[in-house]
């Protein structure tokens, strides 16, 4: 038998007792008694999971911030792994540039010494090596940028995660501090009353 169910029954009890037209009431102290005796013995459990409720709880949100904390710590290292990945490709790239630059320098000079069009190659070269460059420099930024992006994204997305599984823990326990508020305001507003004087 439920807390709730003997209230009712307690209730019931001195709801029959009523003498009518007045706010008298006559009751059998002893069924009165016995059934006190029963809901008292009932409460230490009734507390016990109200208690058990919310170390859950706490349990639940201590749970979802090192779940929070590591999905971040996740993010971020993932993110540095990817920057570390973006400045070596792009140091390489930028080295491979430079010294084709130079090899296409070398071949124009010594082409310039022995052509009369060598100027021009010379011409041709630098600004190839300097479209080379300038191509890697670009494409080293758009690593970078893509990075940083993907880097930023996962960042939300674990912040986004943890706010979910929080906002879904409130709701919960507001739902159970909600019922065990309503039991308790139930026991409050329930007067009881003994046989009139």
């Amino acid at each position: 038998m439920t807390l709730m169910s003997q209230l009712e029954d307690l209730e019931a009890m001195i709801g029959k007792g009523r003498v009518p037209g007045t706010a008298r009431t006559f009751v059998n102290l002893d069924k009165i008694s016995e059934s006190i005796d029963r809901i008292k013995a009932e409460m230490p459990s009734q507390i016990e999971e109200a208690e058990g409720v919310v170390r859950q709880k706490d349990a639940i949100i201590k749970q979802a911030e090192v779940e929070s904390r590591r999905i971040r710590a996740y993010a971020d290292e993932e993110a540095t792994t990817i920057r570390q990945i973006a400045e070596e490709q792009s140091n390489a790239l930028i080295n491979t540039s430079q010294e084709k630059a130079r090899q296409m320098i070398d071949e124009t000079e010594i082409t310039r010494a022995a052509k009369e069009n060598a100027s021009s190659i010379e011409a041709d070269a630098e600004k190839h090596a300097s479209n080379l460059i300038t191509e890697a420099e670009t494409r080293v930024n758009n690593i970078l940028n893509e990075a940083e992006t993907s880097a930023e994204q996962r960042r939300k997305g674990a912040d986004n995660y943890a706010r979910e599984v929080l906002f879904t823990l409130e709701e919960r326990i507001a739902d159970t501090l909600g019922q065990v508020r309503g039991g308790i305001d139930l026991l409050d507003a329930r007067p009881t009353t003994n046989v009139a004087d």
